[in-house]
């Protein structure tokens, strides 16, 4: 087949991207135009490299010829290695400003985390790649698509500053084939998109924990997480995360609002929204997690042998409120 490695890269760059907008839910023209980039540099390898073939071929009944190419190939071979080893040293294929080059050098990667900190701390927001912002941007469906087949009560709004707001949507999400997260968005008057994350833990029997010094902040009471992000090109975001009983709440906004009115709105919206109500009222809940001297979770170790009614109980779909 003459163009089967051309074919191979077009159907592994529509692979990325139905997988970037059906389960990341990353916007659809930004996707194909990242898998458009992406694509072209195999492309223009696969054609290089016919061409080349073509060439030698061509030169193959010269062999004074043949000598002088296979000598400037492997020059022009040595200077390309030369020129992407002196550029993965600097950092510059890498370092986007957000201290990627570090993955090859540990010592640069905590020296740029420690600077990362220190601006943090001196601005009150951290600085991050785009691709880190992108993920915040929720593509959503309507409402009655976006909620179909859900499987816990979503927060009631129609009570709360959200219902002043312009609706933009929904989408659902599957833990373990359960739908137990749901996203909504909403357009405040200023133009500002808010979307709010909720997840049932109880509906996919997820338990999930945090460092409590990483929730300084209070949600009626309850600890929080928030963070202001900034990436290299401008675009905001701002993160309120909080947990109330056995739902998981997130709620951002697409600003930095440090030191602005728009952070007490932020937190203002936050404990406006109701109590919930849990899809599995009476499940067994989980032990509570136990962290060891450094801070981290003491995981309880799975049995030697498991059977096959282990693995069921496993199964978030035969959990005994389901």
């Amino acid at each position: 087949m003459k163009y089967a490695l051309e074919s191979l890269v077009v159907v592994l760059g529509g692979g990325y991207a139905f997988m970037m907008v059906v389960w990341m839910h990353a916007p659809l023209l930004d996707v194909l135009l990242v898998t458009a980039v992406m694509l072209l540099l195999p492309l223009l390898l696969v054609w290089l490299t016919r061409r080349l073939g073509v060439r030698l071929r061509a030169l193959a009944a010269h062999p004074a010829a043949r000598r002088r190419a296979r000598a400037g190939w492997l020059g022009f071979g040595v200077l390309v290695l030369l020129a992407c080893a002196a550029l993965v040293r600097s950092g510059g294929l890498l370092d986007d400003g957000c201290g990627l080059s570090g993955l090859w050098d540990p010592e640069s990667a905590a020296a740029a985390d420690a600077r990362r900190d220190a601006a943090e701390r001196r601005d009150g927001f951290r600085r991050v790649c785009r691709g880190t912002i992108d993920r915040f941007d929720i593509s959503f469906k309507s409402l009655e698509r976006g909620t179909r087949g859900l499987a816990f009560a979503p927060l009631d709004l129609s009570r709360t500053p959200f219902a002043r707001f312009e609706a933009l949507g929904a989408r659902a999400e599957d833990i373990g084939e359960v739908r137990s997260r749901l996203y909504r968005g909403f357009r405040m008057p200023d133009g500002h998109v808010l979307t709010l994350l909720e997840h049932d833990m109880s509906a996919d029997g997820v338990t999930s924990w945090r460092n409590p010094k990483d929730e300084p902040e209070r949600i009626k009471g309850m600890p929080a997480r928030f963070m202001a992000m900034e990436d290299t090109a401008g675009r905001a975001v701002s993160h309120l995360s909080w947990t109330e009983g056995r739902r998981y709440l997130e709620l951002w906004i697409d600003a930095n609002v440090v030191r602005t009115p728009l952070r007490d709105q932020l937190f203002a919206l936050a404990a406006s929204l109701p109590p919930s109500v849990p899809a599995c009222p009476k499940e067994v809940l989980p032990k509570p997690m136990r962290f060891g001297p450094d801070g981290e979770p003491l995981r309880e170790p799975l049995p030697a042998i498991m059977t096959d009614a282990d693995f069921a109980r496993l199964d978030p779909r035969n959990r005994p409120c389901k």
